[in-house]
């Protein structure tokens, strides 16, 4: 029977015959108080692959967890974990709801079937990861392993890993039909599973490493199937988008909106995506990794978006506005620009700051010179321990008939560089290190564009609005409520500005806020 952690109040309770674990000694992994902190992470130990739900008016967090750090990386991971939350920002431990498991608990998903919750999970025989585990609860709290005649494995006895569930009306009644890491099953009841086969994914993408859905769910009439894994342009973990219009597919890949999520270079902060089903909207969940250490974090949920052409997208869910404490000012001060420059410019007045940075001269009729880049500062800076959320609007026009304009938003850093978001009319976002006082050059280390879900550039002479939530060093940045990215940056200074790239931006003075969390 599983034992009651002293500083949990719930617990699983489960009998195996003949098999009872008691972990003796607790080893807590600790947090450094330096490390970032976007949105929500365990008191001690960590999460890992999250799954949130939503009943009755409030939020579930459920994560695989450990408390320990062990060569073996399976035995880390005997407990599954729990926050609650009623606004889906502020979260309070509930703690390990199932613990000292005598097996591995890899990542999970949760349903409802009947008048019970159902969760399942990959697990191991052995070495091998190659079952699915089911429990039941009737709290969403209290779980109870239903033996090994639920568990799910695949015919060949492969690998097997979470499964999204999803319910179907197939002639009068409901049925389910299960996303797993492995294939596509179907149930009558919940509970009782049929392998169907392979997911059913056309055109024969190399995914390398692994194939990892993160759920399927009918939007209008198109089933979108998250897929994640290594891509071929995504040198790094990346969810991809499939469509069906059927549970059972074949899904194909949504191209213009292939890449959900993900990085074109070697810089890894945010992955995963799963549904968070509420009754008149559906969210996004994922996770982001600690730069600093093998850490793991609950990030914001985002809006599940589809566009006018159907395409799914992740969006700033409104519900996020609860990270909004007290107003911080936003003085602009003397504003200058950050770099010699002589033939640009900065002009401030009480709504707007305009910077200009024409293009050089063409290296030939129709190419255009090296990039012209200048850039700014707000006087005030902010307290990203802390942490904020900034909103603001942008414009950039063309200079000349040839170059394409870009603008966007930067993060001093201490050493005369700033981690730099620009949006190209090309078609394209680049985030990178900027770096001065010499001629202004980014470095790019990312870059969203065709096939990408997140905006890949930005319109020229169209206003867009902006919104980054940042803490400790790591941020999230909208474009027009659309997620473009999750990333990190160090030595921040606090001060925010803004760039122009070959042409003229147009920035509006940015309205900001302290962050309400712990």
């Amino acid at each position: 029977m599983f034992n009651r952690h002293a500083h949990t109040k719930t617990c699983a309770r489960i009998v195996f015959p003949a098999l009872v674990v008691w972990w003796v000694v607790l080893l807590a992994v600790t947090i450094p108080g330096n490390a970032p902190a976007l949105l929500y992470r365990t008191p001690e130990g960590t999460l890992k692959d999250n799954c949130v739900v939503w009943h009755d008016g409030a939020f579930y967090l459920f994560a695989m967890y450990r408390r320990e750090e062990k060569p073996r990386d399976q035995d880390q991971w005997r407990h599954v974990w729990l926050a609650t939350s009623t606004d889906g920002v502020h979260w309070k431990d509930v703690g390990p709801v199932i613990q000292d498991a005598p097996f591995g608990i890899y990542a999970m998903r949760v349903w409802k079937a009947g008048d019970r919750f159902l969760m399942n999970h990959g697990s191991f025989t052995g070495e091998a990861q190659d079952v699915l585990r089911l429990w039941e609860s009737r709290d969403l709290v209290h779980w109870n392993y239903l033996g090994p005649e639920y568990d799910i494995r695949r015919p060949d006895g492969q690998r097997i890993d979470h499964m999204d569930v999803i319910p179907v009306e197939e002639a009068g009644k409901t049925v389910y039909y299960g996303y797993a890491v492995g294939g596509i099953l179907r149930s009558e009841d919940g509970l009782k599973w049929t392998w169907l086969g392979e997911l059913p994914l056309t055109d024969n993408i190399p995914i390398r490493v692994v194939q990892e859905p993160g759920g399927c769910q009918r939007i209008g009439d198109t089933y979108y199937l998250l897929v994640g894994g290594f891509y071929p342009g995504s040198f790094e973990y990346a969810t991809a988008t499939y469509i069906s219009e059927t549970p059972a597919g074949p899904f194909r890949p949504d191209y213009p909106a292939f890449r959900l999520n993900g990085y074109s270079g070697r810089e890894l902060v945010a992955l995963w995506a799963g549904y968070c089903r509420l009754p008149d909207a559906v969210l996004l969940s994922n996770y982001m990794l600690d730069p600093g250490g093998r850490f793991w974090w609950h990030a914001p949920l985002k809006r599940a978006v589809v566009d006018d052409a159907g395409h799914l997208r992740m969006g700033y869910w409104d519900g996020n506005d609860a990270l909004k404490g007290a107003a911080l000012p936003c003085e602009t001060g003397p504003v200058q620009l950050a770099s010699s420059c002589s033939d640009c410019d900065v002009a401030v007045d009480d709504a707007q700051i305009t910077i200009a940075a024409p293009p050089r001269p063409h290296v030939r009729w129709i190419t255009p010179g090296k990039p012209n880049i200048a850039h700014a500062f707000l006087d005030t800076p902010f307290d990203l321990d802390a942490g904020c959320v900034v909103e603001g609007a942008l414009k950039v026009t063309a200079m000349d008939s040839i170059a394409f304009p870009a603008a966007g938003i930067c993060l001093e850093q201490h050493d005369q560089t700033a981690t730099a978001i620009l949006f190209g009319t090309w078609g394209q976002t680049e985030i990178g290190t900027l770096h001065w006082p010499e001629e202004p050059k980014l470095e790019v280390a990312d870059s969203t564009g065709v096939g990408c879900a997140p905006p890949a550039g930005m319109p020229v002479g169209e206003p867009c609005t902006f919104r980054l939530l940042i803490r400790k060093g790591i941020f999230e940045i909208y474009l027009n409520d659309l997620l473009v990215q999750t990333f990190a940056s160090e030595n921040l200074t606090g001060r925010i500005g803004f760039l122009v790239q070959d042409g003229q931006g147009v920035f509006n003075i940015p309205s900001a806020w302290k962050m309400d969390l712990p």
